[in-house]
């Protein structure tokens, strides 16, 4: 079972830029933002409620104690999301396929810095595998003029949405011995969610959706993407503890692969052999670096 959830995981996560493009056109990123955790945190109450799971006992009280780790992790998933979904909304549908290494970038190098792990020739090769990955997708044969004016803001967006993402893995490490997995996820995205909204309010004070018709596409898309978010980061954490550590990486990458493929069936979006070639490389980067007892936990799907 834990190999066919890292697949849905995979499978569910490809999505992602599908339901940007399908919100994008009645709302902004900070919108798709805010109904993202909203609706995900919705769908992981209707989990408990259909597991028939309670709170733990102590949870206001370990929530009191992981108060700061809960913060930072909600923070941290704020303006991953929030980066993730400004680039999705301007860019490529497959566009978020770059966080991903970004995010194992990351937390290698963290692992290096704050807990002291050794980074071996193998391991450095594969950092920069992946960020020649990266180059190549956003690079992608156009000009060097272009390139710069153009797609690097966009890559920027991305890449500071995997870092982001990396910090609420590492929260999530920080409390996942001390919180249940729904419960840990429900407060994190509920502040999240807090956070996204703040900003709103005076836009809709002054009438920001004032005359906006959302349609069934829309409406399925923020459902969608609230979906995907609660379910999906359960169904992660669960698969974790059912398979080998190293097979993770690997199935999870084939989100690029599906992120790619529904961008070229549902907006027709040209991919070059920069795409594909890119693709390639941070995908080899991502299984060497999980490869040989790596101790990362978590990566994002």
């Amino acid at each position: 079972m834990g190999y066919l959830y890292l697949l849905c995981v995979a499978l569910m996560f490809s999505f992602g830029g599908t339901c940007v493009k399908l919100i994008s056109p009645h709302f902004g990123p900070a919108y798709i933002t805010f109904f993202r955790f909203a609706v995900g945190v919705c769908f992981l109450l209707l989990l408990k409620a259909a597991k028939q799971q309670r709170f733990q006992k102590d949870f206001l009280s370990s929530a009191r104690l992981l108060a700061g780790w809960i913060l930072f992790g909600a923070i941290a998933k704020w303006v991953a999301y929030l980066t993730e979904n400004y680039a999705l909304s301007h860019g490529p549908s497959y566009g978020n396929i770059v966080t991903q290494p970004a995010q194992t970038v990351f937390l290698t190098m963290s692992s290096v810095l704050l807990f002291k792990e050794k980074l071996p020739p193998r391991k450095l090769f594969c950092i920069l595998l992946c960020m020649m990955g990266v180059l190549c997708i956003s690079w992608n044969g156009r000009s060097l003029e272009v390139f710069f004016q153009e797609n690097i803001l966009l890559t920027g967006l991305f890449i500071l949405s995997g870092f982001c993402a990396g910090c609420h893995v590492l929260s999530q490490k920080m409390i996942a011995d001390r919180m249940d997995i729904i419960d840990s996820n429900l407060s994190i995205f509920a502040v999240s969610a807090i956070l996204a909204f703040i900003p709103l309010i005076p836009g809709m004070a002054g009438g920001d959706l004032a005359g906006i018709r959302p349609g069934f596409s829309c409406i399925a898309g923020i459902l969608m993407f609230g979906f995907i978010t609660g379910i999906g980061f359960y169904l992660n954490a669960r698969a974790i503890l059912l398979v080998p550590f190293y097979m993770v990486p690997i199935i999870q990458s084939t989100m690029a692969i599906f992120a790619i493929l529904w961008g070229v069936l549902f907006f027709h979006e040209t991919i070059s052999a920069y795409i594909v070639g890119g693709t390639v490389m941070f995908i080899t980067g991502l299984i060497g670096l999980q490869l040989k007892g790596s101790t990362i936990q978590k990566p994002r799907p």
